[in-house]
């Protein structure tokens, strides 16, 4: 038998008193063996737990350090940028806890989720939650994190829209894609978002996206999330893009998240940054998220 220890994770906007505590497998250290788009849920990943590690108030994710150990797989690198992307990944915790105070017992779907730990620094022990993604990462991903009852998973892309199924269209729901939409061609992109209105009339969509900026920004650096960046981003994001998407039939309004309040120069730049007008934000290599209502 797997031998187990407690880890606790952090609730958004809970005082210590409150924390919970998960028990997970212990298991021998797993090889990975992942190339192509799905490797990026370990840069991900490694990103989460370096940040975590330096004990910055703005990301408690424990699990995300037991994962990095456990696996074998060079993270020697995810120290790089790891500040930024604690700083995009609290902003969308901080949309996923502004619907569960509205909403506690809503469902959150999380598209091409990888190895994410969002539900346990989120879990509010009434939510649902429903994972999206391809069979090879699903089948990592239940070999390292636990599954709870509350829990559930959907082995395919986000595009089949098989997914759909598996949720009640008058039940408040909530969907991210975090580091996905850039790897999907526009049109798939409108007609996912197209999806979502029509099957879940009144939910919410949060998302990431790559200014074209971001992608000149890349073709200057070296390495092989490079090398990645340049071959496989194929979605990339202005001003147009944004009118585009509001004018999707059923899309109700679509804003852009700004990080939550925290110390330091990192997220303060990036609450700055949400506020330019968009022509000026879209024009600076950072990656905005947003959030789609629909009616």
């Amino acid at each position: 038998m797997p031998k187990t220890q407690p880890v606790n994770a952090l609730r958004p906007r809970c005082p210590k008193e409150q924390w919970h505590t998960v028990t997970i497998a212990r298991m021998e250290p797993i090889p990975v063996d992942l190339s192509g788009v799905p490797e990026t849920l370990l840069w991900n990943l490694g990103r989460r737990a370096a940040a975590a590690r330096t004990g910055a108030s703005l990301l408690e994710d424990p699990l995300a350090i037991e994962v990095v150990d456990r696996l074998q797989y060079d993270f020697t690198d995810a120290s790089r940028g790891a500040r930024w992307h604690a700083v995009r990944v609290a902003t969308f915790d901080d949309a996923v806890g502004r619907f569960l105070n509205q909403h506690p017992a809503g469902t959150v779907v999380a598209l091409g989720e990888g190895l994410e730990t969002q539900f346990w620094r989120l879990d509010n022990g009434r939510m649902r939650w429903l994972s999206v993604d391809l069979p090879a990462t699903l089948d990592l991903r239940r070999r390292v994190l636990p599954e709870g009852p509350r829990q559930r998973s959907y082995a395919g892309s986000a595009l089949d829209l098989g997914w759909l199924d598996q949720l009640d269209p008058a039940a408040p729901v909530l969907v991210t894609a975090q580091g996905l939409l850039m790897y999907f061609q526009r049109n798939e992109v409108h007609e996912l978002i197209a999806a979502i209105a029509q099957r879940l009339p009144g939910s919410f969509f949060v998302f990431d996206v790559v200014p074209e900026k971001v992608l000149e920004l890349a073709r200057r650096q070296s390495g092989r999330e490079r090398d990645q960046a340049v071959e496989l981003w194929s979605w990339l994001f202005n001003p147009e893009e944004r009118a585009a998407i509001s004018q999707i039939p059923g899309v109700a309004g679509i804003r852009d998240l700004v990080p939550p309040r925290a110390l330091g120069m990192v997220p303060l730049a990036l609450r700055a940054v949400r506020r330019l007008p968009r022509r000026v934000r879209y024009a600076l290599p950072v990656f905005p998220v947003l959030q789609v209502s629909f009616r």
